[in-house]
């Protein structure tokens, strides 16, 4: 299937293409992923307004690598920083090896200084696990490394032991018994859609197992009712649940495309007229994960040969922007305007759908919306 037409001119992809050199060299560069010490390799959420890291996140490790792996497959700006992602990987590879058999999962939000405490460290979340494994078997794929299947296994074990006897994933285990805040992200939703789809897509045949029919059953539970109606209120878990459909799409698959292209029309009813997406269906702060989170998606599908049309052009080209205005020059990304503080999450969604962007321009962007689809962080 052929493109949809370009989104822009030359210019806003010009400006686009730039946006995500900046971004791969923070990531790169920054100090985001820890040097040196007992943490090496493990990378932190955010770096303050120092530019320090403040704690180190299982589920952003996850995401690095499956960001080095996107960086690795053509997505990187040289021959060079391809070799530097390569690199990187292996380190954050190294230390999920080496923090699993050390001391086990580690806490959710690992401080580097002594004696801060957070609610998040009450629980261990499938969540954060499945993203884990999925950033393990992806950039270990692309590297050939050798330890990934086993090492993507172990914490699919991990997950499957959370969830024995359940319909469909369970949203974490508790520490201790300490309860946690009535949250999204602490109970079941439709981003563990996300979660479900990249646990069936690991290489070590999970599709059979007891973990693979709770996940399959998830992916059926969460696809109904985000068809029904919004099972809950916040854009961020909504776009990780259009995200895990896309996930598991596989080529060729019209239906399902079809099904994530009403999901995300209905979504992008509640963009302003600024091009700003609110973090919940309510309203809120506009946040740059979530910005990029449905820029992405829209290119994906774009790219796919749906929404057409200068509307639709109009719609993304306004998420672009809004998303530019969230990229510091130094390539950190702010999690929402008048923060001073780099995050990870946010840099590394919106380095891969700026890059999009920019590609999206080009006569034959069809390579780089595979491997997009395949390596979406």
């Amino acid at each position: 299937m052929t493109g949809a037409p370009s989104l822009t001119g030359t210019g806003l992809s010009a400006e686009t293409a730039e946006a995500a050199r900046r971004i791969e060299r923070w990531l790169l560069r920054s100090g985001v992923q820890i040097e040196e010490g007992a943490q090496r390799g493990a990378v932190a959420g955010w770096l303050d307004r120092e530019g320090r890291p403040e704690f180190v996140y299982l589920e952003i490790t996850g995401y690095y690598l499956t960001t080095m792996a996107w960086l690795a497959s053509g997505a990187a700006s040289s021959p060079g920083r391809a070799a530097d992602a390569d690199e990187h990987g292996r380190q954050a590879l190294d230390w999920i090896s080496r923090t699993l058999s050390e001391r086990g999962v580690p806490p959710t939000r690992l401080y580097l200084s002594a004696g801060r405490s957070d609610w998040r460290n009450a629980g261990v979340f499938t969540f954060d696990l499945a993203m884990a494994a999925r950033g393990v078997a992806c950039f270990g794929g692309v590297a050939r490394h050798g330890a990934r299947e086993k090492l993507a296994a172990d914490l699919c074990a991990v997950v499957e032991s959370m969830c024995a006897g359940a319909a469909v994933l369970r949203s974490h285990d508790t520490v201790a018994g300490a309860p946690l805040p009535h949250r999204w992200s602490t109970r079941p939703g439709p981003h563990h859609l996300k979660a479900a789809a990249a646990l069936l897509r690991m290489p070590d045949g999970a599709l059979r197992t007891p973990l693979g029919r709770v996940c399959h059953r998830t992916c059926e539970h969460w696809e109904a009712l985000l068809k029904e109606a919004w099972p809950c209120r916040e854009l961020h878990p909504l776009l990780y649940g259009i995200e895990g459909l896309l996930i598991g799409a596989h080529p060729g698959e019209d239906e399902a495309l079809e099904i994530v292209e009403r999901l995300y029309a209905r979504l992008m009813a509640l963009q302003a007229v600024d091009g700003t997406l609110a973090e919940t269906t309510g309203g809120g702060i506009v946040r740059s994960d979530v910005l990029a989170q449905a820029l992405r998606i829209g290119l994906l599908l774009r790219g796919r040969g749906r929404l057409r049309g200068d509307h639709w052009a109009g719609r993304l080209e306004g998420l672009t922007r809004a998303l530019l205005g969230l990229v510091r020059p130094d390539g950190g990304v702010l999690f929402s305007d008048g923060q001073d503080i780099a995050n990870a999450w946010c840099a590394m969604f919106a380095h891969q759908a700026l890059l999009l962007h920019s590609r999206s321009a080009d006569q034959a962007p069809v390579r780089l919306n595979a491997v997009a689809s395949e390596l979406l962080v």
